[in-house]
């Protein structure tokens, strides 16, 4: 299903990946992607876009994304 989340609290601001070479330096509040699974207390996303508090399309450090429920102020199915 693909899902457009919006977050109560931005992503964490930092260096992503093995070597910490991927970075994610914008607050992050909005994530569209495909729900790859249903997984108890979270939103398992393979995540094709990123979007600041101003609707500005961020880039991705990260292909996919696992978000507890308590991050997450709610889902829209599209």
């Amino acid at each position: 299903m693909k899902v457009q989340v919006f977050l109560k609290t931005p992503l964490f601001r930092g260096n992503y990946g093995e070597k910490r070479d991927q970075e994610l330096d914008a607050n992050v509040v909005e994530i569209h992607g495909q729900a790859t699974t249903e997984v108890s207390g979270g939103i398992d996303l393979k995540v094709s876009a990123l979007f600041d508090g101003k609707g500005k399309s961020v880039p991705a450090p990260f292909e996919r994304i696992f978000l507890p429920l308590s991050k997450v102020d709610y889902y829209v199915a599209l």
